[in-house]
């Protein structure tokens, strides 16, 4: 079985989205959070989408811990609702397996 789905950010209109699910960006490396965010989910959630929630990591600014920390602190309120993700693209350090590592095992935690 395949499913469609996208992601979407600030960028994207607040709307229903097609598709089987929808994973909203929420965070970004230890200060930002998307003002969209919430209303996407719940327009999409209102209408039967399966959710997620995802991080764009900053492992060039930040430690990965402190990125965790503050990704679960402002997703709160989708835990056990949403599937969580980490958007890992920051060129130069797709490499850094570590960070990524230490990342999801502190949000898994």
């Amino acid at each position: 079985m395949s499913m469609h789905g996208t992601d979407q950010s600030y960028w994207q209109p607040n709307q229903v989205t097609e598709g089987d699910f929808i994973i909203v960006k929420a965070t970004e490396g230890t200060g930002y959070v998307d003002p969209t965010c919430d209303t996407k989910y719940q327009l999409n959630k209102q209408a039967g989408k399966l959710l997620g929630v995802y991080h764009f990591a900053r492992p060039d600014l930040n430690d990965a811990l402190s990125e965790a920390r503050f990704f679960v602190d402002n997703v709160r309120g989708y835990l056990n609702e949403a599937i969580l993700a980490l958007d890992w693209e920051q060129p130069g350090t797709q490499n850094n397996v570590s960070w990524a590592k230490a990342w999801l095992d502190e949000v898994y935690r």
